[in-house]
């Protein structure tokens, strides 16, 4: 009998609820697993090999990684290294392939952050600079602490000669983090990433590297887009005003300054940030577009008539400002202008019709009696427009 196939996403699924079961199980049995680890991952094999028989080795060591995580977060002995390697030398035993144990690693390093074995902690995490934001600064917090623990016996004589060693050491870790641009996050799949302590720590360094290197902008951007991937908006409005501050000009920070003032609905603050990039960048078309797209969601003709022209001043491609117009009429309840428009598009769009379809589709929305489905179709249409004149006119979304 040929087993029955399934798609990826179907495996995922089932995956992820095992998964969430086992969490559960976790949870409320952690007394139990840790005094028999080898019974507990004899379970999740014999699960997987029930439930998802023809499971592909990465998602399997996936899964195990993710439940090894788990246990390792829940266990009251998490605080015994002895116990963390049996842990993961268990955990390895129960996988398909064989790729090097760099992930528990990591987390054995992080461990040793958390118990104040900072020599013990650089040494194993030094080979995984490259590897999350996360851990550079931990290293760098590793040097930092010592430091100043030491720092408390110095003599003013000394402080004057400037940061002893290791204090150096870790402004070089720092600095490191932004000539190596390590990804953002990337431990978060795996659960790692989600510890408070070391998210913590590289906060408290990121504050630091903007202290000591104020001219550096890196720092925050790094500390921008963590803090937007991990929804602190509170941190995020913090460096933005420090960003704007010190590299006023700077089209990136001026650009998630302008969503950011987007997200919080503040159309004041939207169009401050649209009038210093438009005096910073007076030749360019981005801020240009951002003005329309402020008129379009805030139903400012006035303001939409004023940045259009600009916009033709500057060669708006037509299929852009076709689609802006489409839905600044559309989004106004000019529900005959809006048809108008949208065959005009159909003219220019050509081989492009099945777009102008989708669209003609979510319009049809707009006349619903259904406050609700009216509100989403207009975000429908108008985030669709926005990610394809982003596309069109080759702004950059970060």
């Amino acid at each position: 009998m040929v087993d029955e196939w399934q798609p990826d996403a179907i495996i995922r699924l089932k995956l992820d609820q095992i998964k969430h079961d086992f969490f559960d199980y976790i949870d409320k049995n952690i007394d139990k697993i840790d005094e028999n680890i080898p019974v507990f991952y004899g379970h999740v094999i014999a699960t997987l090999e029930k439930n998802l028989p023809e499971i592909g080795n990465d998602l399997h060591d996936q899964f195990i990684d993710h439940i090894t995580v788990r246990v390792l977060n829940t266990s009251k002995r998490s605080d015994d290294l002895a116990f963390i390697e049996k842990l993961f030398d268990y955990a390895e035993r129960n996988k398909h392939t064989k790729k090097g144990r760099a992930i528990y690693d990591i987390m054995l390093g992080i461990k040793m952050v958390d118990l104040g074995k900072y020599p013990e902690a650089i040494e194993m995490l030094k080979k995984y600079r490259t590897a999350d934001v996360l851990i550079l600064p931990a290293i760098a917090y590793c040097y930092l602490v010592p430091a100043l623990k030491q720092g408390e016996n110095i003599s003013s004589e000394e402080l004057i000669r400037g940061p002893t060693p290791a204090a150096l050491a870790s402004r070089e870790q720092m600095i490191e983090l932004v000539r190596l641009k390590p990804p953002v996050n990337r431990l978060k799949e795996i659960g790692i990433g989600d510890d408070p302590g070391i998210n913590k720590i590289f906060w408290f360094m990121l504050k630091q590297a903007i202290e000591w290197f104020p001219s550096e902008r890196e720092f925050l951007r790094i500390g921008i887009e963590k803090a937007t991937k991990d929804g602190r908006k509170d941190i995020r409005e913090e460096l933005l005003s420090t960003a704007i501050e010190r590299f006023f000009d700077d089209m990136y920070f001026l650009r998630e300054s302008y969503k950011l003032k987007l997200e919080s609905r503040d159309a004041g603050g939207v169009a401050g940030i649209v009038k210093q990039m438009t005096q910073q960048y007076p030749d360019e078309l981005e801020p240009v577009y951002y003005g329309l797209k402020l008129a379009i969601i805030t139903n400012r003709e006035d303001v939409y008539h004023k940045f259009r022209k600009l916009a033709l001043s500057k060669n708006i491609p037509k299929n852009a400002l076709l689609l802006l117009d489409f839905a600044f009429e559309l989004v106004n309840g000019k529900q005959h202008e809006a048809l108008a428009c949208l065959d005009e598009i159909r003219m220019k769009f050509g081989t492009q019709h099945y777009y102008v379809t989708l669209l003609e589709y979510v319009a049809h929305d707009f006349l619903s009696e259904d406050e609700k489905k009216v509100k989403q179709a207009k975000k429908a249409i108008i985030d669709s427009i926005d990610q394809y004149c982003m596309k069109l006119l080759k702004i950059k979304d970060t």
